[in-house]
């Protein structure tokens, strides 16, 4: 692999839901756009992840505004020992409201979760920390879940359900479990992805990454000197700086990748000597841990089929 492999990885795993989910995974001809690649190299070059292993499925993810909680807020746990995260993290996975688990290096760990507003993400995160016995550190400001074209009806729910956790199923397949026709839920499953009702997320090997590292710098930057630092690292790191987050009054994060722990925390090293930085960490992603099948995501899925009595959307 190399780095446009590993760019166009980060595009359909972090990225997920800034795609539509052409012939069930993110859209090479958005990814395309984005990186200045055209549409055919990126299809190829993610057809060859798939094959050598590398993105070991495909999960898809309804647009969680659908349920009336269209906010992805971060929130990072620290732990006193390995032991103790792996115990935390068995029990979030149980929680509601989880979209994801993020297993670091070391004694901490990340949880997205799905929230209505701020004051609810703050809740669900107090919860969390009192469930698992472990303070949490800062809650990173929210992602948004764009604006669905459309209403669903209740076969474009059981689609949903049918392609959870497998998109490339064959839609012989799909058909087969929701009772239609081939020819409907061809269409049917169109119309969620390019509607953006639903979304593609490639999952990672974590057992066989090919020798990419996937980390982030976590600096503590002076008032008034985002912008010029931000600027300064991405002239320095190149392409290896994948994405930038930049909430006002909270650390600089740069999230990157590498082949080795050592050019990472040189990274680290390098970045500490520039003049407005005042101390950072370094991250390391070991892999995505799932919240608990069925997750609460897949129960409002079954809550939503059962409340529907129209087969397909009147929009």
């Amino acid at each position: 692999m190399d780095s446009t492999d590993v760019l166009i990885f980060c595009e359909m795993s972090f990225k997920y839901f800034d795609y539509s989910g052409g012939k069930r995974r993110p859209s090479s001809k958005g990814i395309g756009e984005k990186l200045g690649l055209d549409e055919r190299t990126v299809r190829l070059r993610i057809r060859k992840m798939e094959r050598e292993g590398f993105i070991r499925y495909y999960q898809t993810i309804p647009n969680l505004r659908l349920l009336g909680q269209p906010l992805a807020y971060l929130c990072n746990f620290q732990t006193t020992d390995i032991t103790t995260k792996h115990r935390a993290i068995a029990m979030i996975r149980e929680a509601d409201d989880i979209i994801d688990i993020a297993d670091y290096l070391g004694e901490s760990f990340g949880v997205t979760i799905s929230a209505a507003s701020e004051e609810d993400a703050q809740q669900t995160i107090a919860k969390l920390s009192r469930k698992i016995g472990t303070p949490r550190l800062g809650l990173l400001p929210p992602r948004q879940f764009p604006s669905p074209m459309r209403t669903l009806g209740k076969l474009d729910w059981e689609l949903v359900r049918s392609l959870r956790y497998d998109a490339l199923k064959t839609t012989r397949e799909v058909a087969r479990e929701t009772g239609s026709t081939h020819r409907m839920a061809d269409y049917a499953i169109g119309r969620l992805f390019e509607s953006q009702a639903l979304f593609t997320r490639a999952i990672i090997n974590a057992k066989d990454s090919k020798g990419i590292i996937f980390y982030s710098l976590n600096l503590n930057v002076e008032d008034g000197k985002q912008q010029r630092i931000t600027n300064d690292l991405r002239a320095a790191l190149g392409e290896r700086l994948w994405w930038t987050f930049t909430p006002p009054g909270q650390p600089l994060i740069l999230f990157l990748f590498s082949t080795s722990i050592g050019k990472a925390e040189d990274d680290l090293l390098d970045a500490l000597q520039l003049p407005g930085i005042n101390g950072g960490s370094l991250t390391i992603f070991k892999g995505w841990v799932e919240p608990e099948r069925p997750s609460w995501i897949d129960r409002r899925v079954e809550e939503k089929i059962r409340s529907q009595t129209s087969p397909v959307s009147a929009k």
